[in-house]
């Protein structure tokens, strides 16, 4: 029986690779931990992870690191100092992970890649653009891009102690249940409200290469199942850039209406276009989950939600303080 950790349980990915070790039903010995579960969440342990840590002695064949601070691209851009505790964090988990665990699964980021790569003349991002290997690694994506960074030069060092880690790069992953800090779920928010105007953040020109959660669950255990030796990285993402405006507009259509778009050119935008190379990713399997099935998930969720909000408090309406 394989012993599991998953820290950052309660939040966006940690959940839905609970969920699928949970409806797998293959007797692992399975350890949750994050410091703010969800309430109705699944059984876990409520602490943070460096005391935590303290007190788990525990052999672990494989450790899912998802706990971080959640925050979109105002967060990164507004407050880039709410990153330095994903550096606490990464450092805790490693020097624990070193000592008693096979194989670690780091969830880190395309923003690693270097941003001059992504203009508007942008091509497709390889793994191989980015490597803590070489030191000559072009300047990412802002100091949450810097923060990932560092977490796979962990990854990459902790390799000399005999420790096993797969470096994720989720391109723009979205799904069910992520915080609305995130572009996908508030424009898919305001859409199920039939706003019209329909708001997007920045030109709306900028695009991104969307993946659902889903596919990036299944990828990840198809790319476990080959086995992970020393450092390695995967791309997750569908190879395609979409703009946000695109992403308004599909909403839209999900919810039978012609809004006008508008732009608030004020906000964060980020990088103009963001895409990846899957050549490495195709070895494991394509996305099945194509970009309206995913959004249409996510408007039939917080649809769901929100009546249960309502059925559960009649007095309270929709919240008109969103992002």
């Amino acid at each position: 029986m394989s012993t599991i950790l998953i820290t950052g349980a309660a939040g966006f990915l940690g959940s839905w690779f609970a969920s699928y070790f949970i409806n797998q039903n293959t007797g692992h010995d399975l350890w949750q931990v994050d410091i703010a579960p969800k309430p109705n969440s699944l059984p876990m342990d409520a602490q943070d992870l460096g005391v935590w840590l303290e007190d788990f002695d525990v052999d672990c064949d494989l450790v899912f690191h998802f706990a971080a601070p959640v925050g979109g691209r105002q967060k990164i851009e507004g407050d880039p100092l709410f990153n330095a505790d994903s550096l606490r964090l990464d450092s805790l988990l490693f020097r624990w992970a070193v000592k008693h665990a096979k194989t670690v699964v780091y969830p880190s980021s395309s923003a690693v890649y270097g941003t001059q790569l992504q203009g508007r003349n942008a091509t497709s991002l390889h793994e191989g653009f980015f490597s803590p290997q070489n030191p000559t690694w072009l300047a990412p994506d802002e100091m949450y891009g810097f923060t990932k960074l560092v977490g796979e030069m962990l990854a990459w060092k902790s390799a000399a102690y005999g420790l096993n880690t797969l470096c994720l790069r989720p391109f723009s992953g979205y799904g069910e249940g992520q915080s609305f800090e995130y572009p996908v779920p508030s424009i898919a928010r305001r859409a199920l409200h039939l706003e019209d105007p329909l708001t997007v953040w920045g030109p709306g020109t900028q695009s991104r290469d969307f993946i659902h959660v889903a596919d990036i669950v299944d990828l990840t255990m198809a790319r476990l199942a080959e086995g992970i030796e020393g450092y390695q990285t995967l791309n997750l993402g569908s190879g395609h850039a979409t703009p946000f405006n695109d992403i308004a507009r599909i909403c839209a259509e999900i919810m039978g209406y012609e809004p006008a778009i508008e732009n608030l050119v004020d906000k964060p935008k980020g990088v103009d276009r963001r895409f990846s190379d899957t050549g490495r990713q195709h070895r494991y399997g394509e996305p099945k989950v194509h970009l309206r099935e995913g959004l249409t998930r996510v408007i039939d969720f917080i649809r769901a939600q929100e009546a249960e909000s309502a059925e559960a408090d009649p007095g309270q309406g929709p919240d008109s303080t969103r992002p």
